[in-house]
């Protein structure tokens, strides 16, 4: 069973989980982080409530336990904060916090895909060319070790994929089409000689860890 914890969910979000329950089925509990996390397989996290220093510990923390992590944002967030909370393991920052769109966040992190707000979008996109060159081709370096020759393209949507981002994300990121996107992996596929989108995602986040690890 898919059990969904939230911790210290603002006033209207705790009508809206009532719902959740009534409505979808979803077992739902809030309470203290010590009691989700022991029969939670995802905590939503309401962002407002927290600083952000304790927002990147929480997170640290429940992913190092295998817990899945949403965060409830109100919009008007730092987007270089955000982009930290999905560096340490925010599976989905959610702004719109309906009884539909927390429904979806549920059933999109059971897939392991991620949603993420238009600001963070908007700022990754603008700042795409921090991915320096020298990071590209350390991880270009990085899959040729592993026996994968990949196109510049398709070492975009492989580092892309390794943040467990949805292909219109990727499109949008790189200003192409989603049909264009699905098209390179599915050369990635091909290429990396594996079947299921998980297993790639774990590929390509487990190289850049190895990446980050050997520049340290």
């Amino acid at each position: 069973m898919f059990y969904v914890g939230f911790y210290q969910p603002r006033d209207s979000v705790k009508e809206t989980v009532a719902q959740m329950e009534e409505q979808h089925d979803i077992p739902v509990m809030i309470g203290s982080i010590n009691v989700l996390v022991r029969c939670c397989s995802l905590i939503f996290l309401d962002l407002q409530k927290l600083t952000p220093k304790n927002s990147i510990t929480l997170t640290r923390e429940l992913t190092e336990k295998n817990v899945k992590v949403v965060g409830l944002i109100s919009g008007e967030e730092e987007p270089r904060n955000l982009l930290r909370l999905v560096r340490e393991g925010v599976i989905s920052l959610i702004d719109d916090h309906s009884l539909s769109s927390l429904v979806k966040a549920v059933y999109v992190a059971q897939k392991d895909h991620s949603i993420l707000p238009s600001i963070l979008l908007q700022f990754l996109r603008e700042n795409i060319v921090e991915l320096r060159q020298l990071d590209k081709d350390s991880f270009a370096h990085k899959l040729l070790k592993s026996g994968i020759n990949l196109t510049p393209k398709e070492i975009e949507i492989a580092y892309l994929l390794g943040k467990n981002l949805r292909n219109r994300d990727i499109a949008y990121l790189l200003d192409t089409k989603e049909t264009t996107v699905k098209v390179h992996i599915s050369h990635i596929y091909t290429k990396t000689g594996l079947k299921r989108r998980r297993e790639l995602i774990q590929f390509f986040k487990e190289l850049k860890y190895k990446e980050k690890g050997a520049c340290s």
